[in-house]
C-alpha cells in the first residue's frame, strides 16, 4: 500500500512540475503582449497592483509578522531584488522577443552561484566559471545575431537584453537574500510580501495614461493579466512547491532548461516572432553553459570515483 502511495505522489510530481514549467514557459509571451498593447510603465503599475491585491488575504491567512531585525532584509528580498526582476522584465520585453528574452533569462542559476559565491555563502567551484564563460560568450552571439531578419534594431536589442539580464540579477538578489526568510516564516508569507512589496515602487511609473490604460483594456489584455498575476504568479508556484517537496531538486532544477524553449516555441506561435538560426545557435551556447556551470562538478566527482572503484 505504501508503494501504491509513492508511485501515485511520483505521478502527481510529475504533473504539478510539468503545468508550472510549461505556464512560466510561456509567459513571457504574455508579458510581451501586455506591453506592447500599453506600454511598459502602465503594465507594470497594473500587474503590480493586481497582483498586490491578491496578497492581502494571504498576509491576512499568514500573519502579517515579521521581526523587527527582519524588515531590512525583508524590504532588500522583496522591493529591490523581487521588483528588479520585475522591472527588467516588463521593460526588457518592450524591446525583444519572448524568444530572445526567454533565453537571456536562462542565466539567472549562474548568477544566483555568482551572489551566493560574493556573499560567502557558497564556493565559486571552477565549473561555474567555465559555464558563465560559454554562456556569456552565447549571449554576446545572440544580442550580435538575433536581430536579423526581424524589425528589432540592434540598439533596442541591446538595451531590452541589458535590462532582462539585470532582471536575472535582481531575481539573484531575491533569492540569495530570502532564503533566510523562507526557512524562518514559510515560503507563502514571504511570496506574498515580497510581491506586495513590488506595488509601492511602481508608483514612480504612475500617471494620468495608467488610469486611461486600465478603462481601455480589452478582453486579450485581462486574459494576458490574468494569466500573469493568478496562473503564473501564484498557481505555478503551488504546483512547483509540492513537486519540489515529492522529487529530487537537481530533476526539479533540471526541468527549468525547458523554459526557454517552450519561450521560442510560444513567441513562434502566439506572437508570429521569427526565430532565426542564430537565436537557436546562442540559445543552445547559454544552455549548455548553464548545465556546465550545474552538472559539471558532479559529472567530474562521479567519472572519479568511478575510477577509483576501478582500481
Amino acid at each position: 500500500m505504501a508503494h501504491s502511495s509513492k508511485s501515485s505522489f511520483n505521478w502527481a510530481a510529475l504533473a504539478a512540475l510539468s503545468f508550472a514549467v510549461f505556464t512560466w514557459g510561456v509567459a513571457f509571451v504574455f508579458v510581451r503582449s501586455l506591453v506592447l498593447a500599453m506600454g511598459p510603465a502602465d503594465s507594470i503599475v497594473i500587474r503590480m497592483w493586481s497582483v498586490a491585491i491578491i496578497c492581502i488575504p494571504l498576509l491576512a491567512y499568514t500573519g502579517f509578522h515579521i521581526e523587527k531585525k527582519d524588515i531590512g532584509r525583508l524590504l532588500l528580498t522583496g522591493a529591490i531584488g523581487n521588483f528588479g526582476y520585475f522591472l527588467g522584465t516588463i521593460f526588457g520585453f518592450a524591446h525583444v522577443t519572448a524568444s530572445v528574452g526567454g533565453i537571456i533569462i536562462a542565466t539567472q542559476p549562474l548568477l544566483i552561484a555568482l551572489l551566493a559565491a560574493a556573499t560567502g555563502l557558497e564556493k565559486l567551484k571552477v565549473s561555474v566559471i567555465l559555464g558563465i564563460i560559454v554562456s556569456f560568450a552565447g549571449t554576446v552571439f545572440l544580442v550580435s545575431g538575433s536581430g536579423e531578419g526581424t524589425s528589432v534594431s540592434n540598439s533596442e536589442l541591446l538595451l531590452g537584453s541589458a535590462m532582462i539580464f539585470m532582471s536575472g540579477v535582481g531575481w539573484a538578489i531575491y533569492v540569495v537574500a530570502g532564503k533566510p526568510l523562507i526557512q524562518k516564516y514559510g515560503a507563502l508569507k514571504i511570496t506574498a510580501y515580497s510581491l506586495f512589496l513590488c506595488a509601492p515602487p511602481t508608483l514612480v511609473f504612475a500617471s494620468s495614461s495608467t488610469w486611461h490604460a486600465l478603462n481601455n483594456m480589452t478582453f486579450e489584455n485581462w486574459g494576458s493579466l490574468f494569466y500573469l498575476s493568478v496562473i503564473a504568479t501564484f498557481i505555478a508556484l503551488i504546483f512547483w512547491n509540492y513537486a519540489v517537496g515529492y522529487m529530487k531538486s537537481s530533476t526539479a532544477g533540471a526541468s527549468l532548461y525547458l523554459v526557454p524553449i517552450l519561450s521560442v516555441l510560444a513567441g513562434w506561435a502566439y506572437l508570429g516572432e521569427s526565430v532565426t538560426v542564430s537565436t537557436v545557435i546562442a540559445g543552445a551556447i547559454i544552455l549548455l553553459g548553464v548545465a556546465i556551470a550545474q552538472f559539471g562538478g558532479s559529472l567530474v566527482r562521479d567519472s572519479q570515483n568511478s575510477a577509483k572503484k576501478n582500481r
